[in-house]
């Protein structure tokens, strides 16, 4: 019934699991799990979900970890998402302008300052992962990754997809590249509508580029989500940019939570909309 798409840190599933198939098995597991006792323990064909994985295929060889966390290694477009990100948060000029041109640092640390260390390290490693997916418009890697969500949606043909993080712009890619019919399409902790970083960047195939924003085809309901706190869901109106989507809520999962997946898939939003498809 249920197709679910993660978002950003989840290479971790992989090294635990040891294959991709094993990944995206205990993705399903805890992504059931949290959306509660209808959906725990069950499998696809009992009513529960399936999960497209995705992340081995954006892993550039380094650990997730600290290595991952500094923004110095960012390449140049992923410093302009970083410092498009900051400015999105309210950084002012002398931030963005940095010492000796080299900003990357400097405006890490103002993310720090305003918003926390946690929250640093959530858009530093978004920055990574959605700038190797965002890499060019026909990239492989940017293929590959949609090519793995529409073989489980063409397979599946679920009546709803739940998109987290960094998996709400490959899902709204893949829709229009590849339309399937959905009955719901729920996307939590967007950074969709991010201009320059991700608006700008992204590729609905030829002759689609003037309709981002809408609703994507066969896509019968769009609902988003997004936590107040949320950094990586900025701009938090994104109706304002996307108003192909049909309703928004704005949630409240406390400020250590605020775009970890499964507090998001928990809330009572989720089970409404979804009781609605059932």
């Amino acid at each position: 019934m249920i197709v679910g798409i993660h978002g950003i840190r989840c290479y971790r599933y992989l090294a635990q699991a040891g294959s991709a198939e094993g990944a995206a098995q205990a993705l399903a597991a805890e992504w059931g799990a949290a959306l509660g006792t209808d959906y725990d323990g069950r499998s696809y064909e009992q009513g529960g979900l399936e999960a497209a994985y995705y992340a081995h295929l954006l892993h550039l060889g380094t650990a997730q970890g600290a290595t991952a966390e500094d923004p110095e290694l960012l390449g140049a477009t992923g410093r302009q998402m970083l410092a498009d990100w900051a400015a999105a948060l309210g950084a002012p000029d002398e931030v963005l302008m940095g010492r000796a041109g080299l900003p990357v640092r400097q405006i890490a640390e103002w993310i720090a300052r305003r918003h926390g260390d946690l929250a640093r390290r959530v858009v530093v490693l978004f920055c990574r992962e959605a700038d190797t997916y965002l890499d060019h418009p026909a990239s492989q890697r940017r293929a590959n990754v949609r090519d793995e969500l529409s073989a489980v949606l063409e397979r599946r043909r679920p009546r709803a997809l739940i998109a987290h993080s960094l998996g709400s712009v490959v899902a709204y890619e893949t829709l229009w590249h590849r339309p399937v019919e959905l009955d719901l399409l729920i996307t939590l902790g967007s950074p969709l509508g991010l201009p320059g970083a991700i608006r700008d960047r992204l590729s609905l195939g030829p002759g689609n580029e003037e309709r981002i924003g809408q609703r994507p085809p066969g896509v019968r309901r769009w609902v988003n989500i997004a936590d107040i706190g949320d950094v990586v869901a900025i701009p938090r109106d994104l109706p304002a940019a996307f108003p192909g989507i049909d309703a928004h809520h704005e949630v409240s999962l406390g400020l250590v939570a605020s775009h970890k997946a499964t507090r998001y898939l928990a809330v009572p939003e989720v089970a409404a909309e979804l009781a609605r498809v059932r």
